[in-house]
């Protein structure tokens, strides 16, 4: 078991840097979504760590937020966007800070996107694909389609034209993938929850026809098994529950999973790729079906089973 555990959160972002420490940028969601924390922790594969020691501004000038977006871009951790305690009604962020494994530091692209919330960013582990951007709520509730890519190298956005896209979405989620992108689900303009399958190669989005294919969800959590060459999916929320759903994917097909363990339903829980213990897909928090409270929980999944740690 984990010794030292993160406050709980949701709303928030995990990514691993490189082959080394995972990174938890935690929001608190403690006991709501307004703390507005900025705590930086890091797992070494069997612990937790905390970067720093006060709630507030603990690693400098980075504001507290919750709803950004946050990838690794081959050189360092990015962050995007999200919203502050002034930008509960609608307003979004629209700074960019990377994590070069110490501090967090300000970015000054000539040009970036307009602020946004709830969008969803990831990296390809092709590093040509840099990390795409896509989705979120624009300001005062206005769902965007807009596909960003930063460049971790030379610290740039780029406004990307692909021919085809997904609608507008907030709730999605997106991991990478050898030579694509994966982005499911969510909630479109109307409201509606949708379970569309959509692959990006860096230039195009491709809307898929899986012969099976998961029910609508929002609020998923995504990640791409290296070891086994395929995208889990854990969790999301249908039009009335929070979902204790495993599915994996193919790149073709999607196949529920009917784990021995597995954690409650959650949603906006964090999920990315560990290779520090030999490899698996690493869970935290979320809001949680239990008693519909954040969660401090570290889950890990091997390929066939969840494992609370």
């Amino acid at each position: 078991m984990t010794t030292t555990t993160p406050l709980r959160c949701a709303n928030s972002f995990m990514v691993q840097r490189a082959t080394s420490e995972v990174v938890l940028l935690d929001t608190g969601a403690y006991p709501g979504h307004s703390d507005f924390l900025n705590q930086t922790w890091t797992w070494n594969g069997t612990d937790w760590t905390r970067v720093g020691t006060t709630l507030i501004d603990a690693n400098g000038a980075l504001p507290g937020r919750l709803d950004m977006v946050g990838a690794y871009d081959g050189y360092n951790v990015m962050l995007f966007g999200g919203r502050d305690a002034a930008g509960l009604n609608g307003n979004g962020l629209n700074d960019t800070w990377t994590w070069n494994g110490t501090v967090w530091a300000l970015k000054a692209p000539a040009t970036k996107p307009f602020g946004r919330y709830l969008a969803e960013a990831c990296r390809s582990t092709t590093t040509a694909l840099n990390v795409t951007m896509f989705g979120g709520y624009g300001g005062y509730s206005k769902l965007v389609n807009e596909t960003w890519r930063w460049d971790g190298n030379l610290q740039t956005w780029t406004l990307l034209a692909p021919t085809t896209k997904p609608s507008a979405r907030v709730g999605h989620c997106m991991a990478g993938g050898p030579s694509f992108l994966v982005m499911f689900g969510g909630n479109n303009s109307a409201g509606e929850c949708t379970n569309d399958t959509w692959h990006f190669d860096g230039t195009n989005w491709t809307l898929q026809n899986p012969a099976t294919k998961p029910p609508c969800r929002t609020g998923a959590s995504m990640a791409y098994d290296q070891t086994n060459n395929l995208w889990v999916m854990f969790g999301g929320m249908n039009e009335y529950y929070r979902l204790p759903e495993t599915w994996t994917y193919d790149g073709t097909t999607w196949t529920q999973r009917t784990p021995a363990a597995t954690p409650p339903g959650l949603t906006y829980s964090q999920m990315c790729w560990d290779t520090q213990t030999g490899g698996r897909v690493l869970l935290y928090g979320g809001m949680s079906a239990t008693d519909n409270y954040a969660s401090n929980k570290t889950w890990s999944w091997n390929g066939t089973t969840w494992a609370l740690l």
